[in-house]
Formats: structure tokens, sequence, C-alpha cells
């Protein structure tokens, strides 16, 4: 998911019964996630040029003013709003504020010699996620605070976000989808319900799930999004991409009070390998 897209598709109140001044929770303007969203490009143009051999030392130590002020907006953006934050919105702020303090360490330690510019640069790398993933959490409890619903069926809205992640950061994982062959729709915003599917994916994978199946299943007057391990029944099932960040720590509280916000019930059931966690996300649903 990306905190820039979230922060130019929520803001119109007429867009949604749901959108009303009142019910949002300090929504940040696009232009303050367009910022947020430059500083972190910068971060990961940080590792590039660390790790390219062509770029000379000077060059690098020239462009830290820039990325000292980019910090500076990313501490900004993970200020909540102290009257209105409620606990997983000030979680992730204060997970992202963390992280924006290691960048900044990160950018000392990049005008010294202790560290190789590899090391230096697997730093920025990881760096970049942990950020990404943070604001990006943010971003997405901003927009469930004023959700834009539309009608849309589960398995249409699986593979919208499979074709809407291909240009986002994070690692592509490939996984098996079971469309269920059966008809309903759901009523909520499709992209905090595809968002809250990739970080199961997520999830899913960083639990040691090597093969995952997203299944969509409707049985009105439920709408159900199941991620768990796929089997070898599932071997002729279509595959498709999902692009994920790495789970930041407060993501599995700030996802229940996601959907929470939607109307959504969200499940997670441990169990012992090789059949690892399981994800159930449920909707309230009509037949078509």
């Amino acid at each position: 998911m990306s905190s820039e897209s979230n922060g130019t598709k929520s803001d119109s109140p007429e867009s949604a019964p749901d959108s009303r001044p009142e019910r949002r929770r300090s929504v940040r303007a696009p232009s303050a996630w367009g910022a947020a969203r430059d500083a972190l490009a910068a971060v990961r143009n940080l590792e590039t040029l660390l790790r390219s051999p062509t770029v000379a030392h000077r060059t690098i130590l020239d462009l830290l003013p820039e990325l000292r002020s980019g910090a500076g907006v990313l501490l900004g953006a993970f200020e909540p709003d102290r009257v209105a934050a409620d606990a997983a919105t000030a979680a992730v702020s204060a997970y992202g504020k963390g992280q924006v303090e290691e960048l900044a360490r990160l950018l000392d330690a990049t005008t010294g010699t202790e560290q190789s510019r590899e090391e230096l640069a697997s730093r920025a790398h990881g760096l970049a996620d942990e950020l990404e993933a943070s604001a990006d959490l943010l971003a997405l409890l901003e927009r469930s605070s004023a959700p834009v619903r539309t009608e849309v069926s589960p398995a249409l809205l699986v593979r919208e976000t499979s074709r809407m992640s291909g240009s986002a950061s994070g690692r592509e994982l490939l996984v098996r989808f079971d469309d269920g062959a059966q008809d309903c729709v759901v009523t909520t915003d499709p992209y905090v319900v595809g968002s809250l599917v990739r970080l199961a994916i997520g999830w899913a994978h960083a639990g040691g799930l090597a093969a995952i199946a997203v299944r969509a299943r409707c049985t009105p007057p439920l709408a159900i999004l199941l991620v768990e391990a796929a089997t070898p029944a599932d071997a002729a099932l279509p595959v498709i991409g999902m692009r994920v960040l790495p789970s930041v720590p407060p993501a599995e509280e700030a996802a229940h009070r996601v959907a929470d916000r939607i109307g959504a019930t969200l499940q997670i059931e441990v169990r012992a390998p090789p059949l690892g966690p399981r994800f159930w996300l449920q909707l309230p649903a009509s037949s078509v």
C-alpha cells in the first residue's frame, strides 16, 4: 500500500456517506503525504548511491543536508493529533518517530568511515522499508476513519488490489487465488480492505509460509477473505502478485482498529508449522 495514494483519494466529504468532516481523524492534506513520500524516496536513493561504486563519497555528503531536511518532514508526518489519536494511531506514530531517529543516526554514520558503504546501504534499505510501512499504516488508519465506500465483489476486490500493488514498494509475493465461484457484493472501501489483505499476506510470509493462498468466499450475510497456507490441491489455482512491505510491530493493533472502523472483523489464528498462521477478514455482504 502507498501512503501517497492513500492521501489523495479520501478528502472529498461528498464522496461517501461516512466522509462527514466530524468523523475525520487528523487526515493530512495530500501535499503533506506527498512531501513525506518524497522524503522516503530520498532514503531509497541514498541506498542506491551508497551501492554505486561510481558515486564519490563527497557527492553523498553533499546530499546529507537535503536528507536531514527530509527526516524532519517524516518526523512531522508521524506526529499524531494529541486530541483525536487513538491507541493504534499513537503506537504507529511512536514507532515511526523511532525509525526517523534511527535515520538520523544513519546519516551521522554516513559522514564517517566506521562502516562500509555496503553496510550503510543495507541499513538504508531496512530503514526505508520500516519507514514506508509505518507511514502506510498511519495513512491507512486515517483513510479508515473516513472510508470511501462502493459496492464490489470480493473476487474483484482482490484482483484489483493485486493490479494496483504492482507499482508499490516492497517485495512481490506470488499467491494462489481461489475466488470461490460465488457471487455477492460488499459495500466497503476497496482500498482499505485490499490493504488489510496485503498486510495479512505479509504476515503469512513472515510467519514462515512459502506458499500462500487467498480465498474469497460468499456466504451472505457475510463475505470472507481468507489468507492461509496453500495446499497441493491449490496447484491449479491462478497465481497473482502482491507487493508487501515488512510487518512493523504496531501493525496488528492498527489492522484490528482499521477493520473495526469499516465494520469488518479480523481474526488471526496461530497454527503450528507447517500450517502456519491463518487470517480471516469478514465483511457484511449481500447476494447479487
